[in-house]
């Protein structure tokens, strides 16, 4: 896959450490995804007690060593985008949250995020990567899609509604065996090979 792309003037992406990463989603991200929705707060639902132990799981969580890139995207210098996400497993990157701005959409900056973090993430080794959305988001799901990524799972989720899982295999055999599984594709001489048909 071709990870090139042309960032428009002014805009840069670097990766920003966690504790500025939280202040500066605690500012936009907030705005971004819950003025219209019918998405709930944790605070709402759980008690004090519950969200203090949900705090200590994943302080504990955090403390194996997991990795986590947070992308910031910038025009002139002001924080404008993110793509964030962290490892769920040996071989598998959760591509978790990203978002651009509103003013600064439709200049094909989400999809130079979503590259970035693509080719960083794979440069480290895994092979697969994927990330949830709500069925809805079709400019999301339109641009992962063209990307290369595959719709793996549907997901009804008390939070956030219908999800859709897209999932990303860096590389091609884990796609043709995708394919070939969904029905898209018949087997390869490889894959008859590798499943003995």
């Amino acid at each position: 896959m071709n990870f090139k792309y042309r960032l428009p003037t002014g805009y840069t992406i670097k990766q920003v450490e966690n504790e500025e990463f939280k202040k500066l989603w605690g500012k936009h991200g907030p705005r971004i995804f819950r003025d219209d929705s019918l998405m709930y707060d944790d605070k709402q639902v759980y008690t004090k007690k519950e969200l203090t132990q949900f705090k200590q799981l994943r302080e504990n969580f955090g403390s194996q060593s997991h990795l986590r890139i947070n992308l910031g995207l910038y025009y002139k210098n002001k924080f404008v985008g993110w793509s964030w996400g962290f490892q769920k497993s040996p071989h598998l990157f959760y591509m978790c949250n990203s978002a651009v701005l509103t003013k600064h959409r439709q200049k094909g900056l989400y999809t130079c995020l979503m590259r970035e973090m693509l080719k960083h993430v794979i440069s480290l080794g895994f092979d697969e990567i994927y990330s949830r959305h709500m069925i809805t988001n079709n400019d999301i799901l339109i641009a992962k899609l063209k990307q290369g990524f595959k719709i793996t799972t549907f997901e009804l989720s008390e939070q956030f509604g219908t999800m859709v899982h897209l999932t990303y295999y860096s590389a091609k055999i884990k796609n043709d065996i995708l394919d070939f599984r969904s029905g898209h594709k018949r087997p390869s001489k490889k894959l008859r090979k590798i499943f003995k048909l």
